[in-house]
């Protein structure tokens, strides 16, 4: 009995700081000593991300600094815009006083620190926890705490306890079953909160829609590891809606609120919430696809567009949505109540500051969809040579589908050709008759007014024959040809195509000028490049400098060698065409 180990808890009070560092850790005597969790991203990349925060001046959330530094897939995660998205969902009230169990590196933490009356953070390994206090070093309210979060045992004084990607580690780090080890995890979150505080949690589904279509499982780096169970032993799981119902009323969470989060809740772009019937809603519309693979190479085993509309049809895609965000609590909150809005949509992580708002349908007063800038005081305007200006404002909410789903349904059919080339002409027809400016160019091409630059696929819904323009934020304040309005449009149509899916895959760079060269027979090689360098200069005016695909999805990289010129008449003799860049397919030559 006495060579037993004595089981070791710990209070905040039993705490030190520590000057050189500006953590607060275990005193002496405690029985236990920072730095021995050894959960990491690798040392190099952490030792990194210190160093890059350290040296740059704008830390605070969402800093384009930081995130332009981000060289691979954990330095995104780590320093990329968009992590605190599933936190400014909750829409909750500043006075309040928060807890952060594996706080991690301080993505999250330097957000609610902004936001929140006081943040006590928690993290087990002294890097990270270094790198999270270099992260908030300007915060005053904020305190980080270098301990594994299994010995501590807070006091009830907390509005909030935040468990973003902390659950799914329970097992590696707690032991047991993952019943019992989550169930440890919420005990000790648990005796943190007030009387009517509420928990938050992050989690992915193990069920959900990405990791059906091929993407690998974030935690293992194996293709259907969830959905198998998770075969292997002593890795981290994830759970369904289910079971993650089970495990929190295990623990007297018996007041829950589901929200739904796409690509997942890491960089969430798309969140739903439990309210209404979804099929009413068409919240397929909402969800951008491919989803990423976050760095590793991933399969396409069917078209997540496709798949994510049959859901919603059948009132399926928030079960099968790729994340969970969960609040929590034990009886009645004031924190804890049903919201009035069905979708929130955040802008890509890359965009501008200025430009940077948030889209939400809402149900009062009546249903409509509203828009809000995350930068105050911010009026969109740009001073480049486009002189772009970018509107927010509130509008009607349409039913029906994007124009998008045209594309993915015909993107996967047999007449592929035929199809699209009879899409482009309704489409061309109504950029016309909605946008034109009555003249043309000297080359000939039709003129457009500068509110044409938004009217391409993903903006446009379909009510039976009629196509509606929702979601219009830029304007130009010059005329618009009527080809580079359709050169914006093919990269949707470009987009509409999945690897291994269907046979119609083309290099971007010709499939876009074959789309336009179907309307305008006369456009050439020199008018494309000149519509690409147009397009290059939009881009570079409303985001920051910062490759994203080639960190979330090297698969899709396309190599294109070679000018346009060199290689553009293996396909002009079939239009469209079908089959690789290489070589038409072989069923192709037996026609």
């Amino acid at each position: 009995m006495g060579d037993e180990k004595k089981e070791i808890v710990l209070s905040f009070s039993d705490f030190k700081h520590e000057g050189n560092s500006d953590l607060f850790v275990p005193k002496e005597g405690t029985g236990c000593s920072p730095g021995k969790f050894i959960y990491s991203d690798g040392f190099s990349e952490e030792k990194y991300i210190l160093g890059t925060i350290k040296k740059t001046d704008d830390i605070k959330n969402n800093s384009g600094d930081l995130m332009k530094a981000a060289r691979s897939w954990a330095s995104l995660y780590h320093l990329g815009a968009g992590r605190s998205n599933i936190i400014k969902a909750l829409d909750l009230p500043p006075d309040l006083n928060v807890l952060e169990p594996g706080s991690g590196c301080g993505a999250l933490t330097r957000y609610l620190g902004e936001t929140f009356r006081a943040v006590d953070g928690v993290e087990g390994s002294y890097l990270r926890a270094k790198i999270a206090r270099a992260r908030c070093r300007d915060m005053k309210n904020v305190r980080i705490f270098c301990s594994d979060i299994k010995v501590i045992k807070p006091e009830p004084i907390y509005d909030v306890v935040v468990l973003a990607g902390v659950l799914e580690y329970a097992p590696v780090y707690f032991g047991g079953n993952a019943y019992e080890s989550c169930s440890l995890i919420l005990e000790m979150a648990g005796a943190g909160l007030k009387p009517g505080g509420i928990l938050i949690l992050a989690i992915e589904n193990k069920i959900g829609l990405k990791y059906w279509s091929g993407c690998k499982e974030d935690h293992t780096g194996r293709i259907y590891e969830g959905i198998h169970g998770y075969p292997s032993e002593k890795v981290p799981v994830t759970f369904s809606k289910k079971e993650i119902n089970m495990i929190l009323s295990g623990k007297g969470f018996d007041n829950v609120n589901y929200h739904y989060c796409f690509p997942d809740y890491k960089f969430a772009t798309t969140i739903f919430s439990g309210a209404g019937d979804e099929g009413d809603f068409y919240l397929h519309n909402w969800v951008t696809v491919p989803f990423s693979s976050y760095g590793s190479k991933r399969a396409y085993t069917f078209h997540e567009g496709l798949a994510a509309k049959t859901l919603s049809q059948a009132g399926l895609l928030r079960e099968f949505a790729n994340s969970f965000l969960i609040v929590a609590s034990r009886g009645v909150s004031k924190y804890n109540i049903s919201p009035d809005w069905i979708a929130k949509r955040f802008p890509p992580c890359d965009l501008r500051d200025q430009y940077k708002c948030v889209t939400t349908l809402k149900t009062e007063p009546g249903l409509h969809v509203s828009k809000s800038r995350m930068i105050e005081n911010s009026d969109g305007d740009n001073k480049s040579i486009l002189k772009l200006s970018h509107k927010v404002y509130d509008a009607s909410w349409y039913k029906g589908d994007l124009l998008i789903f045209d594309l993915f349904k015909i993107s996967t059919g047999r007449n592929f050709k035929n199809d699209l080339k009879t899409l482009m002409r309704e489409y061309y027809r109504e950029l016309i008759g909605c946008y034109s400016a009555g003249r043309a160019d000297q080359e000939g091409f039709p003129l457009l007014r500068g509110d044409s630059i938004d009217f391409i696929f993903r903006n446009i819904i379909r009510q039976n024959k009629k196509l509606i323009p929702i979601d219009m934020e830029w304007s130009m304040a010059r005329e618009l040809t009527a080809d580079y309005v359709l050169y914006r449009c093919s990269l949707d149509i470009i987009s509409a195509q999945y690897p291994r899916v269907n046979n119609n895959i083309m290099v971007g760079g010709i499939f876009s000028y074959m789309v336009i060269k179907s309307i305008f027979p006369r456009y050439g090689i020199r008018r494309h490049q000149k519509n690409r360098r147009m397009e290059k200069v939009f881009q570079n005016s409303v985001k920051i400098n910062f490759n994203l695909k080639k960190i979330h999805n090297p698969s899709l990289k396309v190599r294109f060698k070679g000018k346009i010129a060199q290689v553009m008449g293996r396909f002009i003799r079939g239009g469209f065409g079908q089959g690789r860049a290489k070589g038409r397919t072989k069923q192709n030559r037996a026609r």
